[in-house]
């Protein structure tokens, strides 16, 4: 029984038991909805809601030619380059750099007019003369496509994929398997004269190219330019072939019966012989046809693959020809590699000077290759070898040590700044000149000593010398303390 009280009376009246379940905890917690209402959609104007916020302050986002400039302008301290900024103003390289050319005309020679590499042909002369000139003794060489990287309007621009700058120039190029560059040829479409090309275009190139190897010599090629009869040619010249084929580039295939990757286990391989040639095909993650007429299956040897399934390093039989295939094939990466370290970008529109420059590039990398392969005949320690970017310091510095007409001289003048319109003059501090390089220090002419009329003499910049001067060399601006044991 419940009770009730009620204004003026007191009554007990029965519970009534509801039939109505109880909500739920989740159905007291939800938020009530206020009820629909019913929307009048019309084809009428919109009245737009005024805005008039205040601006911020935005700055000015630099070009990357005033960026550029930097490196000339001697306010910006830490970017300024002295070995280029000595020698000319920002305008002056901006104006030589455009006007670059090896041709004095506009207009085709009559007998370069078929060749579209006319304006540029003069530089490609000179690199292949210089390559000619290298030794070729019998080794382990390998031929690859290197790319011009170019992205401007050119009748010779290619694209070829799963290459680190697939737009540009195309390049064939033969190097040994450490790098060194020793033939090349620039791909013109079907104009390249790559001579004999009845075998097809891809074996006409490596004919082309190795016709200064010696025999006896192994040429490594991808399998763009590998075929059964290119092997057999290569054969009857001596030398020795080898590279990745595709099936359907192998004759009278139907007696082949090679296994089915899913059925051949990890490692194992199979070869057919049809002499002088052999085909192998070697199942890893997955499976790889080789085709050579030196090295095939017979020897094979051990190495570690990562396992996915068991998340392991796993020992895989490899045959003999993948193993040499994958350790002197990659002379053309390693060439590409580092002519990229310290490229020389130059964002232009004009691909001649591109192909100007990628070849001053290939020069200088190559000649690094040499000089590193007669320190390493001379048994020269590691650390006496001097790495790629010394080496293109030490060129640029050697070129640059050319006197001029008019010679600046450096003393304390040159360390104080413009006076202001309104104020006395601003003194820098003085910053010793950069350590010339032994190519400009021994080069044997014009190093003359002059006397400063400083305040404080500078600190001796020879080796292991601790004195102080007011002599300088002219010519390597740096201070010197002369001794009659120690003259220039």
């Amino acid at each position: 029984m419940a009770t009730y009280f009620r204004p003026g009376v007191l009554e007990l009246e029965p519970e009534v038991q509801s039939t109505t379940p109880a909500p739920s905890a989740t159905e007291c917690q939800r938020p009530s909805h206020p009820a629909s209402r019913k929307r009048v959609w019309k084809h009428i104007p919109f009245q737009d809601c005024t805005h008039e916020y205040s601006s911020l302050p935005v700055s000015s986002v630099r070009t990357p030619m005033e960026y550029f400039s930097d490196y000339f302008n001697k306010c910006r301290t830490g970017l300024k380059l002295e070995i280029i900024s000595k020698q000319m103003a920002c305008d002056q390289f901006l104006t030589i750099r455009n006007a670059l050319h090896v041709v004095d005309t506009d207009e085709a020679p009559p007998n370069e007019r078929t060749n579209p590499l006319w304006k540029v042909q003069p530089m490609i002369d000179k690199v292949i003369i210089a390559c000619n000139k290298l030794e070729r003794v019998p080794g382990f060489y390998s031929i690859d496509e290197q790319m011009i990287p170019f992205t401007g309007r050119c009748i010779l621009r290619q694209v070829v994929r799963n290459k680190p700058r697939p737009v540009g120039l195309k390049n064939v190029v033969l190097t040994t398997s450490e790098g060194l560059m020793l033939d090349f040829d620039i791909y013109q479409g079907a104009k390249t004269m790559f001579g004999d090309t009845s075998l097809g275009l891809g074996p006409s190139v490596i004919l082309h190219l190795i016709k200064s190897v010696p025999p006896g010599t192994c040429i490594y090629h991808d399998r763009y330019f590998t075929t059964v009869p290119l092997i057999e040619e290569m054969h009857k010249r001596k030398l020795h072939s080898t590279g990745p084929i595709m099936l359907n580039r192998i004759p009278d295939r139907a007696a082949i019966k090679f296994k089915s990757d899913s059925k051949m286990a990890r490692g194992e391989n199979q070869q057919y012989v049809s002499k002088p040639t052999v085909i192998v095909k070697w199942k890893d993650n997955k499976s790889v046809l080789m085709a050579s007429n030196c090295t095939g299956s017979s020897m094979t040897s051990i190495v570690k693959r990562w396992d996915k399934r068991t998340k392991t390093y796993v020992h895989v039989s490899v045959p003999k020809v993948i193993e040499r295939y994958n350790q002197h094939m990659g002379g053309v990466d390693v060439l590409d590699q580092q002519m990229e370290y310290y490229r020389t970008f130059i964002k232009t529109k004009k691909w001649t000077l591109k192909v100007l420059i990628h070849f001053l590039d290939l020069a200088i990398v190559n000649s690094w290759r040499l000089y590193r392969n007669d320190c390493q005949a001379n048994k020269l320690s590691r650390k006496d070898i001097l790495p790629l970017l010394d080496f293109r310091l030490n060129i640029a510095d050697g070129l640059s040590s050319i006197p001029p007409k008019e010679r600046l001289l450096t003393s304390d003048t040159e360390n104080i700044a413009p006076a202001a319109e309104n104020g006395p003059p601003i003194k820098r501090h003085y910053r010793p000149a950069n350590k010339p390089s032994e190519a400009k220090r021994y080069d044997g002419y014009d190093h003359f000593p002059v006397f400063d009329e400083i305040k404080a003499p500078r600190m001796c910049r020879y080796e292991n010398c601790c004195s102080r001067t007011k002599i300088r060399c002219e010519k390597c601006d740096t201070f010197v303390h002369l001794t009659w044991k120690r003259l220039f």
